[in-house]
């Protein structure tokens, strides 16, 4: 669904999302990790869809309640006892920092996951293929091979059940045999096509020295514009960090929140930040709606 984000520079798209989950695991505050949690949250259905959310509730949400829950059962740190269970007391500071953690550890997923879908493997190799094009190509074929090896498990799995052999009937013994045909059917698959993958860049002149290169991506006075509002709005946000506004004090005693004038300047340059690929979306389309 997003088109105006996807489409600046590369350089400019790396940029964003380094900073922003460099923040979301620096910043152990509630209210920076709600507005990063709700950018992510924002910016995933803005690329997947409802569909697309929905698929990542159903994958983090037990993740969330496992931290959640599991941090005020076993760290029983605090001042404010809420009640007692089985004679442990649950407080409220470890509640809280619970739902912190949990909070900003879906936010990075997240982050990570919108990441994947506008940082393409193009992308990536044309940021890093100048100094590094050994790496870059090996993160971006390992990043490649994952997803082409679940939708070959499942071809061989299906293809297995159709004649009988579906791993998941019969006794164990049984069931390990057949998981262990369908792995070696699965590692024949990946070595052939290793070695086609090979013979196909070797034949394209991989490695060859001198070799000149084409582009798609142009860096443009927009890129320029983002670049220097990301990088802004990241200079903010880091001179916040530093003057102590990024973490908040759980124990042994939650300390108040900050609403100085400073303050809220932080939380809305973070806000600014975390929602920018949004604003952008937004800009583009009132643009769209205006020209017609």
């Amino acid at each position: 669904m997003v088109r105006a984000f996807s489409a600046i520079h590369p350089a400019v798209s790396f940029t964003f999302f380094a900073f922003i989950i460099i923040f979301t695991i620096l910043f152990q505050h509630p209210v920076f990790v709600g507005i990063s949690l709700s950018g992510a949250l924002f910016l995933s259905w803005l690329l997947s869809g409802g569909q697309g959310v929905k698929s990542g509730v159903k994958l983090y949400f037990p993740m969330f309640l496992l931290i959640a829950l599991a941090n005020p059962l076993f760290n029983h740190r605090g001042k404010t006892v809420l009640f007692y269970l089985r004679d442990n007391p649950v407080t409220l500071e470890a509640v809280t920092y619970g739902l912190c953690m949990a909070a900003s550890l879906v936010a990075v997923a997240l982050w990570f996951s919108c990441y994947s879908k506008v940082m393409t493997s193009d992308k990536f190799l044309y940021l890093f293929a100048g100094f590094a094009p050994t790496v870059a190509l090996l993160i971006t074929m390992t990043l490649r091979m994952i997803p082409n090896l679940k939708v070959q498990l499942k071809a061989v799995a299906s293809a297995q059940q159709a004649i009988g052999l579906d791993a998941r009937t019969g006794n164990l013994v049984q069931r390990l045999r057949k998981s262990m045909r369908i792995t070696s059917i699965l590692l024949s698959w990946a070595m052939e096509d290793g070695m086609e993958t090979a013979d196909s860049m070797k034949a394209r002149g991989y490695g060859v020295k001198n070799r000149t290169t084409f582009s798609l991506f142009k860096f443009d006075a927009r890129d320029g514009v983002i670049l220097a509002v990301v990088l802004g709005l990241a200079g903010i946000c880091l001179t916040g960090y530093f003057l102590g506004y990024g973490v908040m004090r759980f124990y042994p005693v939650l300390a108040p929140l900050k609403i100085s004038g400073l303050a809220l300047c932080l939380y809305t340059a973070f806000g600014a930040y975390a929602f920018l690929p949004v604003l952008i979306e937004f800009r583009e389309n009132l643009k769209w709606h205006f020209c017609k």
